[in-house]
């Protein structure tokens, strides 16, 4: 868990769940694909939403944390955050950023990262 600020918290974990729902339901099962310079790689989900979770932490909020000011990451946070889920789950923004981020991995492990 990268905050202790009990919104952002609860906001991470209704994403990581409404995204797992996501992730379950397109691929029809615990994993989801990526393009790893035009590699498709098979990712799968170890823990369930926790293992989601871990991903939203460490693709959003900590890229979140190191490109705005401290005193400012988690407001922003919970404002991107509330529109990527609603009383229904994930949003078409949820969406989006979960695209953006699977790119992030994907250039990662194709080693475009730099």
């Amino acid at each position: 868990m990268i905050t202790k600020n009990f919104r952002l918290n609860a906001l991470a974990n209704q994403y990581a769940a409404a995204l797992y729902d996501h992730i379950t339901a397109t691929s029809g099962g615990d994993y989801f694909m990526i393009d790893a310079n035009g590699e498709a790689v098979r990712v799968e989900v170890i823990g369930g939403i926790k293992g989601i979770r871990d991903l939203v932490d460490g693709y959003a909020l900590e890229a979140l944390k190191e490109h705005y000011p401290a005193a400012q990451w988690e407001s922003i946070g919970i404002a991107y955050l509330s529109r990527y889920v609603d009383a229904e789950g994930i949003t078409d923004d949820g969406i989006s950023a979960w695209t953006s981020m699977t790119a992030d991995m994907g250039a990662t492990v194709g080693g475009n990262n730099a």
